[in-house]
């Protein structure tokens, strides 16, 4: 969830059947400047696949679905499938697009290159991703790009909210929201809830490594400067709108405290961290999963689907329309 969007390069092999260093409670989607590259021989690219297989098998949040996907690319190994495969970069496309496709999870990935070189951390508010304007009709509006941690995005939310409280309809536009920090999520939601009334918003349930065992992590609504009570509220969503971003949609629509406009989003609910495998290769490897606890699933694999559907290029017009309908009731 924190970082930009990359693209993946579609390769498939006949023996094959068809993750930050952030902290362990992010949604992520990574993006690394790609950097030169040595060739790599048969040996390495055998031990870069065996540490990818052992994550499968010892964290993947689904460890039938994580052996089975460990079994697969040891065998292709051992049917040197990877034989024309010589560049980190091409070898980090190819696995993600088998491993995606054996999995069905978004969230799993190999990424050449740290996804943090020559990233330095964020600052409030430039760091936070908001942009905050008022619309014709008293209509609040609020673009958020990412969900930042919350020591950058909870200040940068209060003075949001702070501004926007007294308009008479709040559109949030997540149409780009690549995801981030569930915590932030959590906090935003606040904002929209009753302050006298704690609600819990989102579990993660992680594996417990190495094992069948599982432990929760809750999210809850916390006490924030302002509220926006009484007042209706619509999250525009589409195609990009990933992660965390999804959470958001998802968490308010399962609360019946917004509208969801537009199109329905990609489908990633499964948070993991970032394992070095050498070669500057990288593994995401999802330990955890989301799990809402008024529906008791998540958006994993299918996304969330909006209230109110609109083609993309219209979804802000027709969420306006309905905020100004509604708030001159």
């Amino acid at each position: 969830m924190l970082f930009p969007r990359w693209s993946f390069l579609v390769a498939c092999f006949a023996t094959v059947a068809a993750v930050v260093a952030a902290p362990a409670t992010t949604y992520a989607e990574l993006i690394s400047d790609t950097p030169q590259s040595a060739p790599l021989d048969r040996a390495t690219v055998s031990k870069l696949i065996g540490g990818i297989a052992t994550e499968l098998r010892e964290g993947y949040v689904f460890p039938d679905a994580g052996m089975r996907a460990a079994n697969a690319l040891e065998k292709a190994v051992g049917d040197n499938a990877y034989a024309g495969v010589t560049d980190p970069a091409q070898l980090a496309h190819v696995l993600t697009d088998q491993l995606q496709a054996m999995t069905q999870d978004s969230h799993m990935r190999v990424i050449f290159g740290s996804p943090f070189r020559n990233q330095p951390p964020p600052t409030a508010p430039q760091g936070a991703g908001f942009e905050v304007k008022r619309l014709d009709g008293n209509i609040g509006y609020i673009r958020l790009a990412r969900f930042a941690p919350p020591e950058i995005f909870n200040p940068a939310a209060d003075e949001a909210m702070r501004n926007l409280s007294d308009t008479a309809a709040l559109v949030i536009d997540m149409r780009d929201n690549g995801g981030g920090h569930p915590a932030s999520v959590a906090y935003l939601i606040s904002f929209l809830l009753d302050p006298g009334k704690r609600v819990h918003i989102n579990d993660l349930i992680w594996r417990n490594r190495g094992t069948s065992t599982f432990r929760t992590e809750s999210f809850w609504s916390t006490t924030t400067p302002v509220h926006y009570l009484g007042k209706p509220v619509f999250v525009l969503v589409g195609p990009k709108t990933y992660s965390a971003g999804e959470e958001f949609a998802y968490d308010l629509q399962a609360l019946t405290r917004a509208t969801v406009v537009g199109e329905k989003t990609r489908g990633g609910a499964n948070p993991g961290g970032l394992k070095e495998l050498g070669a500057d290769l990288f593994a995401v490897v999802p330990t955890g999963r989301a799990e809402n606890p008024i529906t008791h699933g998540n958006w994993g694999g299918v996304g969330v689907l909006p209230d109110v559907q609109a083609a993309l290029g219209d979804t802000q017009d027709v969420a306006v329309a309905m905020a100004k309908g509604r708030s001159a009731r």
